[in-house]
């Protein structure tokens, strides 16, 4: 399946998808051919584009028991072909096409064409301001708090990182202001000795 999958041309570019989350769009073929709805989600798929509706294309599916859900025969909501939907003129209130306008300010927006077109523009939906997931209120355990975020390790041009330096001086490579021993890989790290004394005096010498 994945074999043919592959041989299958995108239908269109990534930057030329018309229909977003919370437009207006009518079903054009299928058993509910005629039908408005909003979509409420768009499976950005380049070879099978799809879209979900709100209320439209139901199909039933058995659900397991579980504590919240009592289980059984459930309507779910199953994507629509990209292909098989059109979007609403918000003038005529029809099934039109759309293309892409640019104006004076330089905003990018859709402009309804066709024979039922008004040639209105078509406003982004509201709903993709919004966040899906709200913000949590309170840190997790993976998030750097404010005084971490704000300490400043930068030491300027010419210097090692702070952390190298403490890294340099548990492993006793010295100074960190001369790190000519120092070497970068983990296994030479660990294998090399530190540097002594009686090194320090063969190697001016």
């Amino acid at each position: 399946m994945a074999g043919w999958r592959r041989a299958i041309k995108p239908m269109f570019d990534k930057q030329k998808w018309k229909i977003l989350r919370g437009d207006q769009v009518m079903i054009r073929s299928g058993k509910d051919a005629g039908q408005i709805g909003t979509v409420t989600k768009v499976i950005r798929d380049e070879k099978f584009p799809r879209v979900l509706i709100e209320g439209l294309n139901l199909n039933k599916r058995a659900v397991k028991k579980t504590q919240e859900n009592p289980g059984g025969m459930v309507s779910v909501e199953s994507p629509v072909a990209y292909a098989n939907v059109s979007l609403i003129d918000p003038v005529t209130k029809s099934p039109v096409k759309v293309t892409w306008r640019y104006l004076e300010d330089g905003t990018k927006v859709r402009v309804t064409r066709g024979n039922l077109a008004s040639g209105s523009i078509i406003p982004r939906p509201e709903i993709l301001g919004q966040r899906r997931k709200p913000r949590p209120a309170t840190l997790g355990t993976s998030d750097t708090t404010v005084d971490v975020a704000s300490e400043e390790t930068f030491t300027g041009p010419g210097e090692l990182p702070t952390a190298l330096k403490e890294f340099m001086k548990d492993f006793g490579h010295g100074s960190p202001d001369a790190p000519t021993r120092f070497r970068y890989s983990k296994r030479a790290l660990l294998m090399s000795p530190p540097a002594s004394s009686d090194d320090a005096g063969k190697t001016t010498s």
